[in-house]
């Protein structure tokens, strides 16, 4: 099981060493993401990484190999791209690898309700995580964005997890979409950055 709690020490590098911004408010907000990502304690199944340098902290990526479920054995990259506003709002994440899940869509976009409505400034970068992991651990969702997922998982629960551990270990054709294998690739393509 995922273990996201808060350690002593920093473990990420302080991305934000002295923010240069002239607007205080985006200084306070970016001393409270160089909080967040400093005191991520993250399983050796979760890696945090800054693809554009540790310049660009409010950009980076979280790859994540499940150990269990349907899903175990892939790697899946997921952008996250954090706003002037965090905490008051949510990052936006993006999922950089194709994957069949109920609550992740063709473009990327994840259903998450963590990432919307549920949001609370009290949260941060750990809960987020977190809830993409449990994501991999209990592919469900009432609202599918994958409405191919979403079906196939409420009508035959095991054929699902057959056609997604086929998918995720060696790459496969489901309901007419063919998924690579899992492996953290970037292979999802879209306009839209968020």
């Amino acid at each position: 099981m995922l273990n996201l709690q808060m350690m002593a020490g920093p473990r990420v590098a302080s991305p934000v060493s002295s923010p240069r911004s002239p607007h205080s408010a985006k200084h306070g907000e970016l001393i409270r993401l160089a909080k967040d990502l400093s005191e991520l304690d993250l399983p050796p199944q979760v890696a945090l990484s800054f693809p554009h340098g540790m310049g660009h902290s409010q950009l980076f990526e979280v790859a994540m190999t499940p150990d269990e479920g349907c899903y175990a054995g892939g790697t899946f990259l997921f952008h996250f791209r954090v706003p002037d506003s965090y905490p008051a709002d949510p990052p936006r994440v993006r999922c950089l690898t194709q994957v069949f899940h109920p609550c992740i869509d063709d473009a990327g976009h994840v259903d998450m309700s963590l990432l919307g409505d549920d949001w609370r400034p009290d949260m941060g970068i750990k809960h987020i995580i977190y809830g993409l992991w449990r994501l991999f651990l209990l592919p469900e969702s009432e609202d599918s964005l994958n409405t191919a997922a979403g079906s196939l998982v409420h009508s035959d629960r095991s054929g699902f997890e057959r056609a997604v551990e086929e998918a995720v270990h060696s790459g496969a054709t489901i309901e007419g979409k063919y998924y690579e294998q899992a492996m953290g690739q970037r292979n999802v393509h879209s306009r839209n950055e968020d």
